[in-house]
This record gives C-alpha cells, sequence and structure tokens, in this order.
C-alpha cells in the first residue's frame, strides 16, 4: 500500500501534465499518483497512457477542478492525500517532511507549507506565498482569508471523509471552503520551507478581470456567512464572528483598491475605475476615503488628461490640460 496518495486533476494540458506527474513521483517515497482526466479534448488519454505506473481515471462530462479532485480521491488507496494542478509542479522530497508531521501528531489533519510563484512561462518571480504560516488552530484565521494553496498540501484521509470533500458548486472558492471546514475540527500544522512552484492563473481582459473578481468576492462574502453558522463559529461570542466579518470585507476591499492603483500605474484608467467601483459597492467606507478625489477627477477628465495626471513626464511640453 501507497504512503500518500498524490491526486493531479487534468484538462487539456498534456505537456504540462507531464511535468506534474513526473515531480509527484520525485515529491517522496511510496507515492500513489491518481490521474483525473475532467473529459479532456485532446491527446491526454494517450499521453497518460505512456506515462505508466499511474491511476488514471477518465470521466466523459467536465466536473471541474472541485469535482475531479473528488473522484481522484475515492480512487486513492493511501493514508494520506496530497494535490496537484496539473500546471504546478512538486519539489523533490518535499511530501517526507509534512508526511511526518501527520504521522507524529494524529491531532493534525491537514499540513501546509508555502509555494513559490511562477509566471505563465514556468519562470520563477522570487515571491513566495503565504509569507505568514500560522499553524495549530487557525480556525479564524482561515476564516478571514484564503493561503493555503492546494499544491502544497497533505491531508489525512480520516479527516477528509468526517468533514466532507470539495464542494464542486462553490467553483473558485471550495478549497478555502474545505481549509475552514477542517480547521474548525483538526489542528493544522505547517512545514516553512516552500515544497511547490505555483504558477499564477493567465490574467484576461480588464472587463472581464473585474467581473470575475468581483463575482468571486462575493461568494467568499456569501459562503463566509454559511461556515459562520458552523457549531464552533455558531456558539462564538458575537463579536468573534462580527470580527471575521469586518477583516474578510477589509481584506477584500484593499485588494481592489491595490489593483486599482496597479492599473492607473499602467495608465488603465478604464480598469483602475472598474475596480475601485467595485471596492465601492463592497466596502464604501473604506474604499472611498483614499479614491474619492481621483474617481471624481477621472469621471470629469477624458483618459488623456488621466494619463498626464498620472504620468507628467508624458508631455513634458504641455503646461496646462488640453
Amino acid at each position: 500500500m501507497p504512503r500518500v496518495s498524490v491526486v493531479i486533476p487534468t484538462h487539456s494540458r498534456p505537456q504540462l501534465l507531464k511535468r506534474a506527474v513526473a515531480s509527484a513521483r520525485e515529491a517522496g517515497t511510496d507515492v500513489e499518483v491518481v490521474v483525473v482526466d475532467d473529459a479532456s479534448s485532446d491527446s491526454t488519454a494517450e499521453v497518460c497512457k505512456r506515462l505508466g505506473e499511474i491511476k488514471y481515471i477518465r470521466v466523459e462530462r467536465n466536473q471541474g477542478v472541485a469535482g475531479a479532485r473528488n473522484i481522484g480521491i475515492l480512487a486513492t488507496s493511501a493514508e494520506y492525500i496530497a494535490f496537484l494542478d496539473d500546471d504546478d509542479i512538486r519539489l523533490p522530497g518535499t511530501l517526507e517532511a509534512q508526511l511526518d508531521v501527520l504521522a507524529h501528531h494524529p491531532d493534525v489533519g491537514l499540513v501546509y507549507a508555502p509555494v513559490y510563484l511562477a509566471g505563465q512561462d514556468g519562470e520563477q518571480t522570487g515571491q513566495i506565498e503565504p509569507k505568514d504560516c500560522p499553524e495549530g488552530d487557525i480556525f479564524w484565521r482561515l476564516m478571514s482569508r484564503s493561503f493555503i494553496y492546494p499544491s502544497a498540501t497533505v491531508i489525512r484521509r480520516d479527516c477528509l471523509f468526517s468533514v466532507g470533500l470539495f464542494d464542486p458548486h462553490l467553483a473558485g472558492i471550495d478549497e478555502w471552503d474545505l481549509w475552514v471546514r477542517i480547521a474548525e475540527l483538526y489542528s493544522v500544522g505547517v512545514t516553512l520551507e516552500p515544497v511547490a512552484i505555483y504558477r499564477v492563473p493567465d490574467p484576461v481582459s480588464d472587463q472581464l478581470t473585474t467581473a470575475m473578481a468581483e463575482d468571486l468576492f462575493w461568494r467568499y462574502w456569501k459562503r463566509q456567512s454559511e461556515l459562520l453558522r458552523l457549531p464552533r463559529a455558531a456558539s462564538a461570542p458575537e463579536a468573534r464572528r462580527k470580527d471575521a466579518r469586518r477583516r474578510m470585507q477589509d481584506l477584500i476591499s484593499d485588494k481592489l483598491i491595490l489593483e486599482a492603483d496597479r492599473a492607473l500605474l499602467r495608465r488603465n484608467t478604464g480598469e483602475a475605475r472598474l475596480k475601485l467601483l467595485t471596492a465601492l459597492r463592497f466596502h464604501p467606507g473604506r474604499a472611498a476615503r483614499p479614491w474619492t478625489g481621483w474617481l471624481l477627477l477621472s469621471s470629469l477628465l477624458g483618459r488623456s488628461q488621466i494619463e498626464r495626471v498620472s504620468n507628467p513626464k508624458a508631455d513634458k511640453r504641455s503646461k496646462n490640460f488640453n
């Protein structure tokens, strides 16, 4: 029987998948690799057949990442289960330290670690996330913020089946939802050395990015209100629950404001305006203070004038707005 099973959901990325599978094999000893082909429409099936020594499962109807992971979990045979996205890489030997934590601490249900961030070209950015890695009882920390990367986790099998698997109806926040449910009942362990290379998702159009971000943030907000009904949260003082709500509200608003600021530095006033409006809708009091003046200015002036305000060197000859 393998010591750990690594579940890799995949959809039409055979070249990246080969690297992920190879890295999973090198991440530890006695590793079972379970690949769930989530209705790929390319050569993924043929590539997997050539890989050998993997447990390959194909589904004909797309399940999404959460659904594919659940199918993989049910096919595993090890006591411990790890996850790896098909575009991420597990670093050699990194499963061992996390497995040791689980083996020596029966109260720990999940062990996570930081990751190296990489761009779409696979090159590392030099950033490591998360920078702060709390352990032990982190229920309330997780309730307000998602900071655990699935490709850097190892979970006790019994823990998974006691709290339930990933919820396929919570696309985009299903991982965070599961971590919170685990942290309600189990202690969470951590190893501090990065264990994976996480490929940051490729950006899409400005407007779609903002729409997706707004939808995702509202989903976090709605799901948090539901998770606050879990027995541990429901029995907590009202002040504790309100603090969790405030912290998430502040975090989402601050993130949107930061993204608006970055868009403005790129002189993309349209994207900046959309992100700021989203922040204002989500948390008017926090978003309005530093940005009201800029928002009014951008509403009154055209894009070219705003670019000159944010980048005075763009037209050295102009002493005033045309």
